[in-house]
């Protein structure tokens, strides 16, 4: 007889195992963006930076700015619009009233943060280490064991470039011997900030057939170098767009906005 005692449910939940895209910088910096957004900023999974003009109208009633949204309306200000508003902007479109600009001011505020952290995490370049194969290209790279390549060779890096980062995800065989994947890998995610980069050159190798490697260099300001293995053919390009963004990154850190590359 329990007497009365109804005995608590205990419930016992697993944690969930890391994988490789928690640890990516753009789908690690998409999910910090919608948190610092909140509901008020997200409609069907999309930030209020990229709504159109009738989703901003509706936007504005449900935080109490009826008045606002013919003035909206008429200077067709979109998702996009609102993270460049200004307290001249707003004079200029018709809003008179000096109170109901300098507390709109407090939503433009929070939406040009939103609009950095997703220009910050956007990704603009993504691609694996290129592992070429032997012998003229005739013995694939895991060779004896191609069937389980990552068993016996380890898992390829992946590279993942932003607007403000190169992320360079390493998944590497707890045990580095021959044929222990089964054993597990360990993740190591490696967030490099261009606007400490002081150089980035690129080097290949020739080959009498097939695409040989290629090098991509990154040399950092504290003398560090890293390196990502890219196909010959595309490394020369890669480092291109790399000093492209870097350049961007630069210019957009001195900036209170950078801007928002459509």
């Amino acid at each position: 007889p329990t007497n009365g005692y109804q005995p608590r449910k205990v419930i016992m939940t697993a944690k969930v195992s890391t994988t490789l895209s928690d640890l990516n910088e753009h789908t690690a910096g998409k999910i910090a963006t919608k948190e610092l957004a909140g509901e008020s900023y997200v409609l069907n999974g999309t930030l209020i930076t990229t709504w159109q003009v009738d989703e901003v109208a509706n936007w504005l009633v449900s935080i109490g700015y009826n008045d606002l949204v013919p003035v909206f309306h008429r200077a067709n200000i979109n998702g996009l619009a609102l993270s460049r508003l200004n307290d001249n902007l707003l004079r200029e479109i018709g809003v008179a009233n000096v109170g109901t600009r300098l507390q709109f001011m407090n939503e433009v505020l929070k939406i040009q943060a939103i609009a950095r952290s997703d220009w910050r995490n956007r990704m603009l370049w993504t691609e694996t280490e290129y592992r070429p194969s032997y012998c003229c290209f005739m013995i694939p790279y895991s060779f004896p064991c191609c069937c389980c390549a990552d068993m016996w060779c380890g898992r390829s890096d992946v590279y993942t470039l932003t607007n403000s980062r190169i992320n360079i995800l390493h998944e590497k065989k707890k045990w580095n011997t021959p044929c222990t994947g089964c054993l597990g890998f360990v993740i190591k995610s490696d967030n490099i900030d261009l606007t400490l980069i002081s150089d980035i050159d690129s080097g290949a190798e020739t080959s009498a057939c097939g695409d040989p490697l290629g090098t991509v260099i990154i040399s950092l300001m504290s003398g560090e170098q890293k390196e990502l293995k890219l196909r010959s053919s595309e490394c020369q390009k890669v480092a291109a767009i790399f000093n492209n963004v870097r350049e961007e990154a630069v210019v957009s850190a001195h900036l209170v906005c950078p801007g928002i590359v459509r």
